[in-house]
C-alpha cells in the first residue's frame, strides 16, 4: 500500500497544511501542539507508541553519546560555552535520528509515495527553536530516494547578523559587597530574602532593555537589574568545532550536522560575547559571590573558573543516581546543564541529590544546604486531589528515555481520564509551561480531568499524591511532604529510588496502569509517611553566609 507522509513541525506549519490532500496521507506531528492539531481534524496519525519503542530510546542515547564524544574543538574554551555547543548539537542530532526512525518504521509498512514538508528553513538559527528544521533533515537525507513535496518555497532570509560585543550600561557598580544571580526564576526569592536581610546587594544581568516601571518592580522584589547593551564593536566570528564526520546506522549525517553547526555559529559566538561582558563586570567590581541554577551558556558563565570570586551552583533540576547504563547517559546529559562544570561550590538540596554523587562526580566543594529552590508547602489544606505534572520537550530540544514524549503524555492522560470517569478520585493536571496555552484544548479532549496553570506551590497545598515521570516537581512534592508515584508508561526508566509496593514509602515506581487505583487508595490511607529518606530539614541561611565569608 502506498502512503503520502506529511510532517507537521510546529504552529508555523499550520497555514500550509490546508494545501495537503488528506486522502491517503499519514500525518506525523512532532510535538503536542501539532498532535492536537491533527486530533482536532481527525487526521490519520502515525502510531508512535507502536513504533517508537524503548529500545530506540536506549539506542538513541548510546548514539548521541558517541556523537558528542566525537566532536573535536578548535579552541580551548570554558565549560559553560563548550557544554552549550555540545547540548545544542546533541539536540539537532536527536531530531535527525528521530526522523530517521519514523521514516524507517513507515517504510516497513508502506511504500512511501512522497514526503510532504513545509519548506520552511533559515540561514541562521538565533537559538535552538528559532527555525523549523524538518524540511532540511528530510531534504538532506532522502532527496535521492523519495519524492519530496515542499508546501512553500521561501527564500532563506538574506539578513546578515553582525557579531558585536556587549557592555554594561554602568561599569562601576560602586559596591562594598554584592551577589550576582543568573536569573530570578526557580524560587531564588529565598536567597534574595536572606541576602537582603544581611544588607547585601543582589544583582541580576539583563541583555534586553529594562524600562523604569520594571526597574522599580525589580527593586521592590529585592534585586537590582544590571543592563547590558551591544557595544557597536564588530567581532570576528569563531568556528569552535572541527568538521563533523559521523554515521548513524550506516547513514552519513556529516553534511547535515555541519550545516546545523554553521547555522548555529552566530548563536555560539553571541553566547561567548555575552559571557565575556558578564565576567569582566564581575571581576572588575566587588562581587563576593555568583550563583546560577544553570551551568551552560551565558547563564552558566558566571560559574566558570575564570570568575575571581566564589561561585555556587544551585541546580533547578532533580539530579539522581543512575540505575543502568542508559539511565546513566541520560542523567549525565541533564546534569551537564544544571549540576556540573567549574563552580567552586555545589549545593546539595536533597538526599536524592546527595545519592547522585555515587554515579555523578562534581569537581567543586559539596555543601549540604537542604532545599533552596523547590517548593516547601508544609501547612496543607484538606486532601482534595491527585496532582499530575510532566516535563515535555519540543522537536527542537528532544531528550530520549528520561522525558515523556508528547504521545506518551497523551496516553497517560487517557489512562487518568478513564480512572476519573469512575468518580472515585479527582485528578488535576498541571501542564508543563511549554504547553500551558493548550490547557483548554486538553480539557476538551479529557473531560473527566481537571487542568490548572496555577503555580506548583499553590497546587501542592491540596494534593495528596503527585504522579510524575521525571519532572523537578518530584522534589517540590517531597519537600512539601506529598508522596510521589513514578508512573512509567514506557516501562524503561526510573527517575529516583523508590519503595517496595508492599511497604509504606514516600515514593513508589509503577509501570502497570492496572495497579494505579489500588496504589492511590493505599497512599490515601497511610497514616504516617517518612520523607526523611529523600529530604533534608535544614535552614539554608548559614551555608550561604559561610560562603560569603570565605572570600
Amino acid at each position: 500500500m502506498q502512503k503520502n507522509i506529511c510532517f507537521i513541525e510546529n504552529y508555523r506549519d499550520f497555514s500550509l497544511i490546508s494545501k495537503v490532500d488528506t486522502n491517503n496521507t499519514l500525518f506525523v506531528p512532532l510535538n503536542l501542539e501539532t498532535f492536537i492539531f491533527c486530533k482536532e481534524r481527525d487526521y490519520e496519525i502515525f502510531d508512535f507508541e507502536k513504533n517508537i519503542l524503548v529500545n530506540f530510546h536506549q539506542e538513541a542515547l548510546k548514539a548521541s553519546k558517541e556523537f558528542t564524544e566525537s566532536l573535536k574543538f578548535n579552541l580551548n574554551i570554558n565549560y559553560s560555552l563548550k557544554s552549550e555547543i555540545i547540548f545544542f548539537l546533541r539536540f539537532r542530532f536527536n531530531s535527525i535520528i528521530f526522523i530517521l526512525e519514523i521514516i524507517n518504521k513507515i517504510k516497513n509498512k508502506y511504500k512511501i509515495n512522497k514526503i510532504i514538508v513545509s519548506g520552511l528553513k533559515k540561514n541562521i538559527h538565533k537559538n535552538i527553536d528559532d527555525a523549523n528544521i524538518v524540511t532540511e533533515i528530510v531534504e538532506n537525507l532522502y532527496k535521492d530516494e523519495i519524492l519530496i513535496e515542499k508546501l512553500s518555497e521561501p527564500d532563506e532570509e538574506k539578513v546578515v547578523f553582525h557579531l558585536e560585543g556587549y557592555k554594561p550600561k554602568i561599569k562601576n557598580l560602586n559596591l562594598k559587597n554584592g551577589v550576582m544571580l543568573n536569573n530570578v526564576g526557580y524560587n531564588f526569592k529565598k536567597i534574595i530574602s536572606i541576602l537582603n536581610a544581611k544588607k547585601i546587594k543582589v544583582l541580576v544581568p539583563f541583555f534586553n532593555n529594562v524600562n523604569i516601571i520594571k526597574k522599580i518592580f525589580y527593586k521592590l522584589r529585592g534585586f537590582n537589574p544590571i543592563e547590558f547593551i551591544k557595544d557597536g564593536e564588530r567581532q570576528i566570528s569563531k568556528n569552535y568545532i572541527r568538521d563533523i564526520k559521523f554515521f548513524y546506522k550506516s547513514k552519513d549525517l556529516s553534511s547535515l550536522l555541519n550545516i546545523f553547526n554553521q547555522k548555529l555559529r552566530y548563536y555560539f559566538n553571541d553566547v561567548e560575547q555575552r559571557s565575556k561582558a558578564l565576567k569582566e563586570l564581575i571581576n572588575q567590581n566587588s562581587i563576593s559571590l555568583t550563583i546560577s541554577n544553570i551551568t551552560k551558556g551565558f547563564n552558566g558563565s558566571i560559574l566558570d573558573k575564570d570568575i575571581k570570586c566564589n561561585t555556587l551552583c544551585i541546580s533547578h533540576g532533580i539530579i539522581s543516581k543512575s540505575f543502568n547504563k542508559y539511565d546513566e547517559i541520560y542523567k549525565k546529559n541533564i546534569a551537564e546543564a544544571v549540576f556540573n562544570g567549574e563552580s567552586k561550590f555545589f549545593a546539595i538540596q536533597s538526599k536524592t541529590m546527595k545519592n547522585s554523587l555515587v554515579t555523578h562526580k562534581v569537581k567543586g566543594e559539596i555543601l549540604e544546604t537542604g532545599n533552596i529552590v523547590f517548593s516547601s508547602i508544609k501547612n496543607k489544606n484538606a486532601k482534595q486531589y491527585i496532582l499530575q505534572a510532566s516535563t515535555l520537550k519540543n522537536f527542537n530540544n528532544l531528550q530520549f528515555l528520561g522525558v515523556e514524549m508528547f504521545y506518551e503524555y497523551w496516553s497517560l492522560l487517557t489512562i487518568l481520564d478513564q480512572i476519573c470517569k469512575k468518580k472515585e478520585f479527582m485528578i488535576l493536571i498541571k501542564p508543563h509551561p511549554t504547553i500551558k496555552n493548550y490547557k483548554d484544548k486538553l480539557q476538551f479532549f479529557f473531560k473527566n480531568l481537571k487542568f490548572s496553570n496555577r503555580s506548583i506551590d499553590y497546587l501542592l497545598r491540596k494534593s495528596f499524591i503527585l504522579i510524575s515521570y521525571s519532572s523537578s516537581t518530584i522534589e517540590d512534592a517531597l519537600n512539601s511532604e506529598v508522596p510521589v508515584i513514578l508512573f512509567d508508561t514506557k516501562k524503561g526508566y526510573k527517575h529516583i529510588e523508590s519503595g517496595n509496593l508492599t511497604n509504606e514509602s514516600a515514593v513508589y515506581y509503577l509501570d502497570d496502569k492496572n495497579h494505579l487505583e489500588n496504589l492511590f487508595s493505599k497512599i490515601n490511607n497511610m497514616k504516617k509517611i517518612n520523607f526523611d529518606k529523600y529530604i533534608y530539614r535544614k535552614n539554608i541561611k548559614e551555608e550561604i553566609i559561610q560562603i560569603l565569608k570565605k572570600n
